[in-house]
């Protein structure tokens, strides 16, 4: 029988089926498993460079800041709180604001604050720095930033603040040991600012693209201020408490050397003034061990607490005269934390454990960012003063005229006067705090009288009235119509105060 060579299946030059539907299976096959193979590759996570600047939302820039290593303060010149220079590591890269935050980016978060532009002549445009916010505004802005964005935001560690700012220099400012003439806003010291421009991105900026470090407004940051520790450190974030958080970068209308690198301010968390901005940084929450608290001064180094009666010894029928008994001792030519070049307008108090304490301002100028103030101490049955100590101190603000009061209550008063900057005239504001165990521990300042003007210059003669009313004279030297004293009254044991001085010293002078 001859064989076929004929298909089984269909007629006569037909190509079988079989083998048609077997190929276009095989080559489906074939296209699905290179597909699946196209799928698995384009579903893994691709290793993306991070990016160097980003822009949120709200228009801010951020550019990134690898981690590194750097000089933190200055050994040579400057301020004694700059001192001393140490090691940082800053190990986790950040995100910080190309420029600070605007009155136009503040403003999505607090429309209100449309209402401050323009005060003191300063900031009215919608791109100048924002002003007249305290720490709480601005930490509360980064609150509000990172639930709108999804990410976290929040203010710079003062070491990641000059870190940024240095941008890998050594020197006063990073454009070298002076900062060109031609950013200067007023580089002087003043009370009454000059009506200066705060437009932000107008100056040079540094090597890492920020501008704005040196001058402009200053900025808060994270942490509370306290002396540095002279140990290497890894991602410092501060003192684990304090009266003052820092600021740096100076600003407008102050002396050119509070705009260097190094420099280190502090301001109370709830005040604000025409200076203070700030700018964010997007980041994780800062990983350093927070210091303690510094340690007691000498004035309130071991203070008993036994009470003791003052009148005991007390005889109206014969005078009693010792002295002069000198308590101002400090060591001499010393320039800072104490001044032994001017030291002035001291007050004194009885404490209720038989001590005398006794404060006073101390500069070397009465006008200058450099004013503290002091105190000593002459504990009971001894005879001789103690050396004197810092006291109290916001840096780098004229801490000016501070009245000292026993309330007959249990507690020591201290007020004081507050600047914004230098100077004492024009801008200081008033604060109080108080110690309930003879001085050795203070409760934190708080502002009686934050808006900034006359009268805010406590005098040494604060007392107690039979009501218990609490009263503080202030200097009211620089009123129009003449020299006076002004009173500041408390009837409610130092809650509340309110001002006896005439109708034009509750005008706040800002507007």
């Amino acid at each position: 029988m001859e064989a076929t060579t004929e298909p089984r299946f269909g007629r006569p030059g037909q190509k079988n089926p079989v083998h048609i539907a077997v190929l276009v299976l095989l080559l489906s096959s074939l296209v699905a498993f290179s597909g699946c193979a196209v799928l698995h590759r384009s579903s893994r996570p691709v290793q993306l460079e991070p990016a160097k600047e980003v822009t949120n939302s709200i228009g801010i820039k951020l550019v990134r800041i690898e981690p590194g290593s750097f000089v933190m303060g200055s050994d040579t010149g400057g301020d004694w709180d700059e001192r001393p220079a140490h090691k940082v590591d800053i190990t986790q890269p950040f995100y910080i604001g190309v420029t600070e935050v605007t009155n136009a980016q503040y403003e999505q978060f607090d429309p209100w604050h449309r209402h401050l532009r323009g005060r003191r002549g300063l900031s009215a445009d919608p791109d100048e720095a924002v002003i007249f916010v305290n720490w709480e505004d601005a930490a509360a802005f980064c609150k509000w930033l990172s639930e709108k964005e999804g990410r976290l935001y929040r203010l710079p560690t003062e070491a990641e603040w000059e870190y940024a700012c240095r941008a890998g220099t050594k020197t006063a400012y990073y454009t070298g040991d002076k900062w060109p003439s031609q950013f200067h806003k007023n580089q002087r010291r003043t009370e009454t600012p000059a009506h200066v421009g705060l437009h932000v991105a107008r100056s040079l900026p540094n090597a890492w693209g920020l501008y704005d470090m040196h001058g402009n407004v200053e900025e808060w940051c994270h942490d509370w201020y306290g002396p540095y520790d002279g140990a290497d450190q890894t991602d410092p974030a501060g003192r684990v408490d304090g009266d003052f958080r820092i600021c740096r970068g100076g600003s407008h209308n102050t002396d050119v050397r509070y705009l260097r690198s190094a420099n280190r301010m502090g301001l109370l968390p709830l005040d604000r003034h025409w200076l203070t901005g700030f700018r964010v940084v997007m980041a994780r929450k800062p990983n350093g061990k927070l210091l303690p608290e510094p340690k007691s001064q000498l004035s309130a180094g071991k203070v008993k607490q036994t009470s003791y009666n003052w009148s005991d010894h007390a005889r109206a029928d014969k005078p009693y005269f010792i002295g002069p008994r000198v308590y101002v001792k400090l060591p001499a030519s010393s320039n800072g934390p104490m001044f032994s070049r001017h030291n002035h307008d001291p007050a004194l108090s009885w404490c209720d454990n038989g001590d005398m304490l006794a404060i006073w301002y101390s500069c070397k100028s009465e006008r200058g960012r450099e004013l503290c103030v002091l105190a000593t101490r002459l504990r009971r049955q001894a005879t001789e003063w103690e050396p004197a100590a810092p006291f109290w101190d916001a840096p780098d603000r004229n801490d000016h005229a501070p009245g000292l009061l026993n309330d007959a209550q249990g507690r020591l008063l201290h007020f004081n006067g507050l600047s914004a900057g230098a100077g004492y005239r024009k801008n200081l504001a008033l604060v109080m705090r108080f110690s309930a165990d003879n001085g050795a521990t203070w409760s934190k300042a708080r502002l009686i009288n934050p808006v900034r003007g006359i009268p805010n210059q406590p005098i040494a003669s604060t007392f107690v009235t039979q009501q218990r009313f609490l009263v503080v004279p202030c200097d009211w030297p620089w009123h129009e119509d003449g020299r006076g004293t002004a009173l500041w009254i408390s009837r409610d044991g130092g809650l509340s105060w309110e001002p006896h001085c005439g109708d034009s010293c509750r005008r706040d002078p800002a507007q």
